[in-house]
């Protein structure tokens, strides 16, 4: 199931203007700032395997993203990696520009290749990885990333916004890590692996905890950034049965134009 949204939101701006004497004209040119969001939301369960990664693909798939986003990567500027690993899903979300011939809007994927839009605005890509240790609970690694300066966007914009968030459909959330944040990075454990530390360029985080049964779990960047941004977060579950969730990744952008 996809699920998605796309919300404008246009503030301030307007050219005032005033008369002087012997009919000379002032006038003020103001700026005009617009904030665009969206997300997409998909419903995981071992009858969406087919589109999952085993974990030589996803190892491989978090090496392509730490060539693409440095130390924004799954893995960030340091983890500890667990071992007990279950399964992966990847998720690409763009924003994009009105064509000819495309609407607009938003597209994603939980194949990544499939989004290659003409004319995109802002990226991201997401993962979750899902890791079934011998106590009993499962727990689940969330990671996304954008980059404002990516060669491809057709126009300069800002990231604004940028999450990942996990609800529970069926089992119990046991715990959930709160981002600890240290100058420029933020940590995100539960006291064994997987944990990790991000890089936090400006802006502030934010998590959503619900812990009991169908219990959410999320954590967000808002800002105002040119340049790279990632969330990490990681959350266990009590093992009931079998992983069964609603993954959402949401992205936004800003940018300003003289009016």
């Amino acid at each position: 199931m996809e699920l998605s949204r796309r919300d404008a939101i246009r503030a301030g701006g307007g050219i005032l203007a005033g008369t002087g004497v012997a009919g000379c004209v002032e006038e003020r040119v103001t700026n005009e700032r617009t904030r665009v969001d969206s997300s997409g939301v998909w419903a995981l369960s071992p009858e969406t395997a087919d589109a999952s990664l085993d974990r030589d693909a996803f190892e491989s798939y978090v090496g392509r993203m730490e060539s693409k986003y440095g130390d924004s990567g799954v893995w960030g500027l340091d983890a500890e990696t667990a071992e007990d690993f279950a399964v992966a899903y990847v998720q690409r979300l763009a924003i994009t520009r009105e064509t000819p011939g495309d609407p607009g809007g938003t597209e994603t994927s939980l194949e990544p290749d499939d989004i290659d839009p003409e004319a995109p605005l802002l990226v991201t890509n997401a993962c979750v990885a899902v890791y079934e240790p011998a106590d009993g609970r499962r727990r689940y690694w969330l990671w996304a990333a954008a980059d404002a300066t990516e060669g491809r966007l057709v126009r300069d914009v800002r990231v604004s916004e940028l999450g990942a968030t996990l609800r529970l459909r069926e089992g119990i959330l046991a715990d959930a890590a709160e981002p600890s944040v240290d100058g420029e990075e933020a940590s995100v454990g539960l006291g064994s692996p997987p944990s990790g530390t991000f890089p936090l360029r400006g802006g502030r985080l934010r998590n959503t905890r619900v812990t009991g049964e169908r219990g959410i779990y999320g954590v967000e960047w808002d800002g105002d950034l040119d340049g790279v941004q990632s969330v990490n977060g990681v959350c266990e579950e009590e093992t009931t049965g079998e992983y069964r969730f609603f993954w959402e990744t949401s992205l936004g952008y800003s940018y300003e134009e003289t009016v």
